[in-house]
């Protein structure tokens, strides 16, 4: 019931966004994919089951950025307790750590987005096939500046590119968020904007071992913030 409660704005925009209100993967997901990105999330304090697959993943090759105001202390080190290296030596969880402020997460995925499409970073064949509003959201970013971008997401410039260049480095990620994205009053709109910028790159209702896409149809909505 609490999760609920916690995850309601995240229900509500998932099921506007793509039809699907619920995790749309598993921690196995996480083997073989390029990049997992938690937002607002402490996964080492509050899911500690999923340290071990993060662990495994990151063994297979798969790399972790944080877009978090803290690097907790677990995602720099952690001692799974079930793998015996790990427990002995712990194991450090996060490759990339992007502070963006309190409630800036909007603005620092509209700083993101400006510059993937200013590179031609988008997937622009997932997004003719399987979106609509594309031209909206694309149109909305173009109007805001960096300047007032960096002062609300509370990160330079730079680090938008820095992670804009991740993703595209990424053809398969995974976007896992928290509390840190639906507490807030416009946590809809939060959830909102990181699943934007996962249909913007391709990444929802695809097999991560193919290209096969699960869903025909999806819809991007953008928050004005």
């Amino acid at each position: 019931d609490l999760a609920r409660l916690c995850h309601s704005p995240s229900t509500g925009a998932m099921k506007h966004a793509i039809g699907y209100a619920a995790s749309t993967c598993s921690y196995r997901d996480w083997y073989g994919t390029d990049l997992v990105v938690f937002w607002g999330s402490n996964p080492a304090n509050d899911q500690p089951v999923s340290t071990k697959y993060l662990h495994e993943a990151r063994q297979l090759g798969t790399q972790v950025a944080i877009v978090n105001p803290y690097l907790e202390p677990g995602m720099r080190r952690y001692w799974v307790p079930s793998t015996p290296g790990s427990a002995v030596f712990g194991s450090g969880l996060a490759d990339w750590w992007f502070p963006v402020s309190q409630g800036g997460d909007i603005a620092f995925i509209h700083g993101v987005l400006k510059v993937l499409i200013r590179c031609g970073w988008v997937n622009r064949a997932f997004i003719e096939q399987h979106t609509e509003g594309w031209t909206e959201l694309a149109a909305h970013v173009a109007t805001l500046s960096f300047d007032d971008l960096e002062r609300r997401s509370g990160l330079p410039r730079a680090s938008m590119e820095e992670f804009a260049a991740l993703l595209h480095r990424s053809p398969r990620a995974v976007f896992v968020w928290s509390m840190g994205i639906t507490q807030h009053a416009y946590g809809g709109d939060a959830v909102s904007a990181v699943l934007n910028l996962g249909l913007a790159m391709g990444y929802v209702g695809r097999d991560r071992k193919s290209t096969r896409l699960n869903s025909s149809h999806l819809g991007i909505s953008y928050a004005v913030f």
